[in-house]
């Protein structure tokens, strides 16, 4: 134990020199595992049950972060472990013999009543652990970390401390059993066993640890949380060696359970709280010049960061407007030209009204003529004068299943011409005649034919033609001009015609 401490000593001076030369992110901490949970051996005897017990550790450590949150600790940890088994069973030892018999060999029963044996093993351990910390406020960190650790063995102690065991010897060729003769060592043992439990394995375990430090005055830290911890391999050594037996020296060997046959595995287990004590990131003077630094490190970052910030937004605000004048430019030369584009039409549809009512007049003009020109200039018969009347008609066009005419330039002269002739001379009267292609069926047909024809009495009563003097029938599908035999001569068909009488 004293050479322990001695070189925990020795690593605290160590690693106190590395931390207060190094970075503000290391520091040198001693740390005491209290007594405050499990520090124990696992094991599952074969013939025994097994009692878990409570230990204690300290350590040494050195921890260095690589940023603000994340680092790593390693360091040197003293384990105290233990724990305790209890025995119920009959163990069986053949082939032994006696130095006084050396020829005769004999089978050795040993019978075990609540046995009890508590084992203690020291363990130095060389911990290297991954850490996160999180800093809550000036004076609460979080810490956590996860690693592994090598397990050394350093010795250890069992101690029987209860119960009894009895020792008979069974000599086949005599075919005897020999009991209660201590000088043979044939007897009721209950007296304390005691001896050193070595040649146990190294072992490699796995750590975790979660908890809290509070900065104190001097840049000292207080450390409190939890740790756990268990070895991944098995520390025990393989033996065929009885719990205990009689050596040829009649004297009896209590073995132990960690060096006998009882024990095919061992593994380490800690459980518990965690409280310690830290030497702080950095002391004095030389934390002060770090903490300054660090800060007007800090400031210039910020700065830096609000002047890049303000360029930044400068710069947004700048591409915002241009992209809004950009907008405006060219909404401006959308609206410009969306009205330009109206001019056009409006005057494209002003030189088509004009040129329209042009072609109107000139064919009313024309009309009239054809009108003075079949006006006799002397007394005619009726007969004459219809054939002349028939002479001028017009024929207006409806669509597919339409009854709203379709008027060009020179039919509606033409009619405009009709109704004027008919209001100067009340003698005169039109007939309509309302005609359809072959689509649909024939009395169907006849009802558009006289839609089509009203439709278009409508429009010429609405010129100021007389209504009692326009006729109208419907011929339907029965008359058509052209066959129907194509879209373009049902058009031709689909029709009213309009004659003076």
């Amino acid at each position: 134990m004293k050479r322990i401490l001695i070189l925990f000593a020795a690593v605290t001076m160590a690693f106190s020199v590395i931390a207060q030369s190094g970075e503000i992110n290391n520091y040198i901490g001693f740390t005491l595992h209290p007594a405050a949970g499990l520090n124990t051996m696992l094991c599952n005897p074969v013939d025994g049950t097994h009692h878990p017990g409570v230990g204690y550790n300290f350590g040494l450590h050195y921890a260095h972060f690589f940023n603000d949150s994340y680092g790593f600790n390693i360091g040197f940890r003293y384990d105290r472990v233990r724990s305790a088994t209890e025995y119920n069973f009959t163990e069986l030892t053949p082939g032994l013999t006696h130095a006084d018999n050396p020829g005769v060999t004999y089978d050795l029963t040993t019978q075990f009543d609540n046995w009890k044996e508590r084992q203690a093993v020291n363990v130095l351990s060389i911990p290297v652990e991954f850490f996160w910390r999180n800093v809550v406020n000036e004076r609460w960190t979080v810490l956590a970390g996860l690693g592994l650790a090598a397990e050394l063995p350093i010795g250890g102690k069992y101690v029987s401390d209860g119960g009894t065991f009895t020792t008979t010897g069974y000599f086949p060729s005599i075919g005897h059993t020999v009991s209660d003769m201590p000088s043979h060592g044939f007897d009721t043992y209950n007296e304390d066993f005691e001896g050193k439990i070595e040649d146990l394995k190294v072992g490699l375990s796995v750590l975790a640890d979660f908890g809290y430090r509070l900065s104190l005055r001097n840049n000292w830290g207080l450390y409190f949380g939890v740790y756990a911890g268990y070895s991944l391999n098995s520390m025990a050594k393989e033996t065929e060696e009885p719990l205990a037996i009689i050596d040829p020296n009649s004297e009896m060997k209590y073995n132990g359970t960690f060096a006998s046959n009882q024990i095919p595995g061992l593994h380490l287990l800690r459980v518990g709280l965690k409280l310690g004590i830290d030497l702080g990131w950095l002391g004095g003077k030389r934390k002060a010049e770090m903490l300054a630094a660090e800060q007007a490190a800090r400031e210039k970052a910020e700065a830096e960061r609000l002047a890049r910030e303000k360029a930044e937004a400068e710069a947004r605000a700048a591409q915002e407007k241009l992209a809004r004048e950009r907008a405006e430019a060219e909404r401006l030369e959308r609206e410009r030209a969306e009205a330009e584009a109206r001019a056009a039409a409006e005057r494209a549809a002003r030189a088509k009204a004009e040129a329209d009512a042009r072609a109107r007049e000139q064919a009313l003009l024309d009309s009239i003529a054809a009108l003075k020109s079949n006006m006799p200039a002397q007394p005619v018969t009726r007969v004459e004068m219809q054939k002349r009347l028939d002479d001028i008609n017009a024929t207006v066009y409806f669509e597919t299943s339409g009854t709203t005419p379709k008027f060009d330039a020179k039919t509606d002269a033409i009619i405009r011409t009709l109704c004027a002739s008919m209001m100067a001379d009340n003698n005169l009267k039109a007939e309509i005649t309302g005609h359809t292609d072959n689509t649909g069926s024939a009395a169907i047909n006849m009802k558009y034919g006289k839609k089509r024809a009203e439709a278009l009495k409508k429009y010429m009563i609405s010129l100021g033609a007389p209504a009692a003097n326009i006729l109208i029938e419907s011929r339907g599908q029965e008359d058509p001009i052209v066959p129907n035999d194509s879209d373009e001569n049902r058009a031709k068909n689909r029709r009213a015609t309009v004659v003076l009488k």
